[in-house]
């Protein structure tokens, strides 16, 4: 539907502000805005667009969802302003208008024009790093049906360059000889496959195009990330979802000059280094070093009878070879919302069990595992204190503070010193916590 002028007037006037602070007096701040003559024609232009029946088209996805954008695209320092609509009832309804200042005058220099029902995403980038940017929109068609379109826009000549279907897209830098690319993921839910395109410019002007495969068997994707591998090299790690419950994690990079997914096992035709079937759990950068580590978990012995199996998880980083090694082993109470970085001489020789306090108080024992008839014994406990007095209860008896978090105070306590070794400070400097987008089932 069409918007009032004063919605506009509030989009417009956040896209000209100005950066930084002003020093302003108490007359102005009763003053009504001032209009630049330029802020005037530019809302001309848009209000002639909107009285020949369009309306605003909206953004589904991705960082840029505002139906009216500003950014530098010819590499002049002064940015366009690009406008988003839908003129329904014609054979192209959805028009993306460029407008570009000339003196304070905005006038239309460009238009690209699609097909279907709404525009799911744009994305911004300098394929061949000619200073001019690529417009890349993905269109929606309907029935879960997106199409891709990028364009070149050099001369505010509209050219497609390429047009095709995908699940999801992603703007990335994997070929260092080159500008930005684009990553096109498609999915065939019928056959539980997948791809993964790179589209990338070469200096003539030519689209070059190189397919891999994602792993068989995958059912959605689930998230789609940039990141670097061990030795530096760029990648876009790919999570999707298999067998029902499992996840599994496809690492797209470059390697010896060509696109290669390093994890696939070319044998079973999906990454089974990467496969979480019996604990599906997301990847993160576990130890803080800029490159996002997959994990692989494994069942700890059972402390009890109980039915519950707990993990220790090994979080894996890769070179570009697919030669992978491990940052840090933890155990992670998605529970309580903790993870606690083990002590590599812990390894093999302990097992963990839940245990109910009082009220607003749950705790996890650490134990050694024993040996033959000699039972474990507990050495390290970790509270979770919710409610009143949680403070108090964090530092009763031998208690310490690991982390207050508002609403929740985390506490440890050393049980023994003898069974394996641990201190307080190992016990803190290896605690953090968990946030909700590292949560099992979370997109």
């Amino acid at each position: 539907m069409k918007r009032s002028f004063l919605a506009v007037l509030s989009a417009l006037m956040v896209l000209f502000s100005a950066a930084g602070c002003m020093e302003t007096s108490a007359d102005d701040l009763y003053a009504l805005p001032q209009l630049s003559e330029g802020y005037l024609n530019l809302q001309e232009s848009i209000d002639a667009v909107l009285s020949s029946g369009a309306e605003y088209a909206t953004l589904s996805s991705g960082a840029n969802r505002q139906p009216i954008q500003r950014e530098d695209l010819d590499g002049d320092g002064v940015r366009e302003v690009i406008a988003f609509f839908n003129f329904t009832g014609t054979d192209r309804p959805l028009k993306i208008l460029i407008f570009q200042d000339d003196g304070g005058e905005y006038s239309e220099i460009a238009r690209i024009e699609g097909e279907g029902s709404g525009i799911d995403c744009v994305s911004y980038l300098d394929m061949d790093s000619d200073g001019v940017r690529e417009v890349a929109v993905g269109w929606q068609m309907g029935a879960g049906i997106n199409m891709l379109s990028i364009y070149s826009i050099k001369g505010w000549q509209v050219n497609q360059l390429v047009n095709t279907n995908y699940s999801e897209f992603t703007v990335c830098t994997l070929d260092a000889r080159q500008g930005s690319e684009v990553l096109v993921l498609r999915l065939s839910p019928s056959e539980l496959s997948g791809e993964a395109e790179h589209y990338s410019l070469a200096g003539d002007g030519e689209v070059v195009t190189t397919t891999v495969r994602l792993s068989s068997g995958i059912e959605a994707l689930k998230r789609v990330r940039s990141t670097s591998l061990l030795g530096g090299a760029p990648a876009v790690l790919v999570e999707s979802t298999i067998d029902n419950t499992g996840i599994v994690t496809d690492l797209l990079s470059w390697n010896n000059g060509k696109f290669t997914n390093i994890t696939m096992d070319e044998n079973s035709g999906r990454s089974d280094m990467t496969l979480r079937l019996s604990y599906p759990i997301y990847c993160r950068d576990i130890n803080a070093d800029g490159i996002i580590d997959i994990p692989q978990p494994s069942a700890l012995p059972a402390a009890t009878e109980e039915d519950t199996t707990y993990y220790a998880i090994d979080w894996y980083s890769y070179y570009a070879s697919g030669v992978r090694r491990l940052a840090c082993t933890t155990y992670s109470n998605y529970t309580d919302s903790w993870y606690l970085v083990l002590p590599d001489s812990w390894k093999g020789k302990m097992t963990v069990r839940r245990e109910e306090g009082a009220s607003g108080e749950r705790m996890i024992i650490f134990s050694s595992t024993g040996s033959g008839d000699t039972p474990g014994t507990d050495f390290l406990a970790i509270y979770t204190l919710t409610g009143d007095n949680r403070a108090e209860r964090a530092t009763a008896g031998d208690r310490f503070i690991l982390l207050d978090d508002e609403e929740t105070v985390y506490a440890g306590r050393i049980l023994s010193e003898s069974a394996l070794p641990v201190t307080r400070e190992q016990v803190k400097a290896n605690f953090g916590l968990i946030y909700s987008e590292w949560v099992t089932g979370e997109t």
